[in-house]
């Protein structure tokens, strides 16, 4: 269980951090990722860029902010809502990584893409052991202290 709120908690501190370099700076990170040359594009272009890469940030911070709010909280959750969670997690994280690599190879060709889809892997990779080595769902029920919380 602690493996699983170690990689919750650094899922939380990289989305936290993310968001906060795409809101303060958006166009920046958006050049990162080479969209678009920056410099050869109008003024009206260039802030409609920056107020999505800025969106983006508040939306990484938001998740963010969730995941570090629910560390504590996952470790009260039945083994099916931890199922539940981790299967959203890997989800997401699939999603993410698919939406990257695509990107990746037919836009981007930066190394800050392949470090994208490399952190979107590892995410998905270990909340796929993490979900693995959750306890199943018979082995629950039959803990002692499920035995004793339903004979008290």
């Amino acid at each position: 269980m602690k493996n699983i709120l170690w990689l919750i908690k650094t899922h939380a501190i990289l989305l936290l951090a993310g968001g906060i370099a795409f809101g303060l700076y958006g166009p920046l990170m958006m050049a990162f990722f080479a969209v678009p040359e920056l410099l050869q594009i109008s003024t009206d272009i260039y802030w409609q860029i920056a107020a999505f890469a800025r969106m983006f940030g508040a939306a990484l911070f938001g998740f963010g902010l969730l995941l570090w709010a629910l560390r504590n909280a996952f470790i009260e959750l039945s083994p099916p809502s931890q199922r539940g969670v981790l299967a959203a997690l890997i989800l997401a994280n699939l999603m993410g990584g698919f939406i990257s690599i695509t990107q990746q190879s037919s836009i981007w060709g930066t190394p800050a893409g392949w470090i994208t889809t490399a952190i979107f892997a590892v995410f998905t990779i270990a909340y796929i052991l993490a979900i693995l080595r959750l306890p199943s769902k018979q082995l629950a029920e039959n803990s002692p202290e499920t035995t004793e919380s339903i004979h008290s």
